[in-house]
């Protein structure tokens, strides 16, 4: 709708504005001078992301954070020490619960992705993906989901994303675990309780109700024939499925 403003004897039409979508801003942190520059380019000609600031150490990124909280923060694991830039993420965390994390690893630790997700980033994807699927991990984090890179012990794709919704969660889907055939979702509950969340808190970190999770952990305690939740963790490490 155009709105008309009389203007002595003209008349000035004023044409409705546009709501621009918002470009989400992005933090990058990392120890190495032209790991930095190569992910600068690569969302230069992003059209929803923008760089809006570089760090090389954890107290220049939380300077930065500081005073202009990213959208996305995209961060080595170690900054040139084991483990400092998953120090980092837990710290912005604290300071600002609205920015999503995205933890880079030259290696593939297990217990470091662990630890990650305890911390409460929200993807977790080794140095060596592809371009494309660092764009897409960048875009679904923005869109509010996680992304993982799969264990080794799996087949298919290199990362799995977790949907911020049911309707996806849903799928059938199955992963053949030793004698279990274990959903997608089913498989993401069990990590989640292997870093020792609660019910609650499984169903925050994927958009779910906590009656559904508590349905996901029976099926898992079924599946993998146990009686009690804590025994799953420990038959899903013998069985190489966590």
């Amino acid at each position: 709708m155009t709105t008309d403003i009389p203007l002595g004897n003209r008349v000035a039409v004023l044409e409705p504005a546009r709501t621009a979508r918002r470009t989400a801003r992005v933090l990058i942190v990392d120890d190495s001078a032209i790991v930095r520059f190569g992910l600068r380019q690569l969302f230069v000609a992003d059209p929803q992301l923008s760089v809006v600031g570089e760090a090389g150490s954890p107290r220049d990124a939380l300077a930065i954070a500081d005073r202009c909280p990213p959208d996305l923060l995209i961060i080595d694991a170690d900054l040139g020490r084991d483990g400092a830039g998953i120090d980092l993420a837990r710290h912005v965390l604290e300071r600002h619960r609205v920015v999503r994390v995205l933890v880079l690893t030259a290696g593939r630790d297990r217990a470091v992705m662990m630890r990650a997700m305890r911390v409460g980033v929200h993807g977790y994807l080794r140095k060596s993906a592809d371009t494309p699927e660092i764009q897409r991990a960048a875009h679904a984090l923005i869109r509010g989901e996680s992304v993982f890179d799969a264990p080794a012990a799996t087949s298919g794709p290199a990362t799995e994303i977790l949907h911020g919704t049911e309707a996806r969660a849903a799928e059938p889907t199955t992963r053949a675990f030793g004698s279990a055939g274990l959903t997608e979702r089913e498989n993401q509950v069990l990590r989640l309780l292997a870093v020792g969340m609660s019910n609650r808190e499984i169903g925050r970190r994927l958009v779910i109700s906590e009656a559904t999770v508590k349905f996901h952990v029976r099926n898992l305690r079924d599946k993998l024939e146990v009686r009690r939740r804590t025994e799953i963790v420990y038959t899903a490490t013998r069985q190489g499925i966590v």
